[in-house]
């Protein structure tokens, strides 16, 4: 696999504010720009300047971050992946609200937002953007990070013959929730009883998902499974589950692959492994997760 390049460039964010308790601000509102770490150098005045060191200092961190995530993408067939990240300097010199926009790649979104936090955590005290009486303030930033690579076997974007699928189920006390996926792109998601399904909510991201009670904390459980369950139902041939394993592995960055086990008499039998999505979605098994 050759990685053809990994473009993570930088803007300050001018058209969005968070709805928050403290007042936010966007860079044409400040004097002086947020001093990021690797920039002291920079007159804080020259926003131009500061926004490009800033841009350059951060790619590199989230670069060494995100490093091997190419591998991520390939084992889902995915050739090429965009994220849009926002988050916050804080008055305090702090990285805060990182969160995911509308339209980016979930599972790129989830890596960068992940490895945003940790750089957050590992950082100095920022230097804060100030006003022209010298006042702190937080200001706003829009953060795109894009991945491109070359598949081994490259395929087509898959075409689902339905407007939903399922991504993930969460189980909590006999409940079950099924996170779907529209043609969208929005996320919605359903509670199943009985045979019935409930629908709860729309999402814009998987991010707005896992920091909405009750999938947070059902989410944080599954950290600690290897596989996830997504979707089961019968066959011609008989009753069958699929999994995914590590999914919402944030640390050992253990590879993602697809199980199917068969269930017979409440015996479990491992009967396939799909390295890549791609060819899942080329067995018999996907249409376990097809939602009409």
């Amino acid at each position: 696999m050759k990685q053809l390049f990994t473009v993570l460039s930088f803007l300050a964010f001018e058209a969005f504010l968070f709805a928050q308790e403290q007042q936010l601000f966007m860079s044409k509102d400040v004097k002086e720009m947020a001093v990021f770490p690797g920039c002291e150098k920079i007159n804080p005045s020259d926003k131009k300047e500061m926004n490009t060191c800033l841009s350059q200092q951060l790619s590199r961190l989230l670069a060494e971050k995100l490093n091997g995530f190419d591998e991520v993408l390939e084992q889902n067939g995915i050739s090429a992946a965009m994220a849009k990240i926002q988050f916050v300097i804080s008055k305090e010199g702090i990285i805060i609200d990182i969160n995911e926009l509308k339209g980016s790649n979930p599972i790129l979104a989830n890596a960068a937002v992940d490895a945003l936090n940790q750089i957050s955590e590992e950082l100095p005290p920022i230097r804060p953007a100030k006003l022209k009486k010298g006042t702190p303030v937080n200001v706003v930033y829009q953060l795109p990070v894009k991945f491109q690579i070359e598949l081994k076997d490259e395929e087509p974007a898959q075409i689902y013959p339905v407007d939903e699928i399922v991504l993930f189920t969460l189980l909590d006390d006999g409940l079950r929730y099924e996170i779907r996926l529209f043609k969208n792109k929005d996320i919605k998601t359903y509670e199943i009883r009985n045979g019935g399904e409930t629908y709860l909510g729309r999402f814009l991201s998987l991010g707005e998902v896992e920091q909405s009670e009750p999938y947070r904390s059902l989410i944080i459980k599954e950290r600690s499974s290897e596989k996830t369950l997504v979707a089961d139902g019968f066959l011609d041939d008989g009753f069958f589950e699929i999994y995914i394993h590590n999914l919402f592995d944030r640390e050992n960055k253990k590879p993602i692959f697809v199980e199917v086990v068969k269930v017979d008499n409440n015996r479990k039998t491992i009967i396939s492994k799909f390295e890549k999505e791609a060819e899942f979605n080329k067995s018999r098994f996907v249409s376990l997760i097809y939602r009409d």
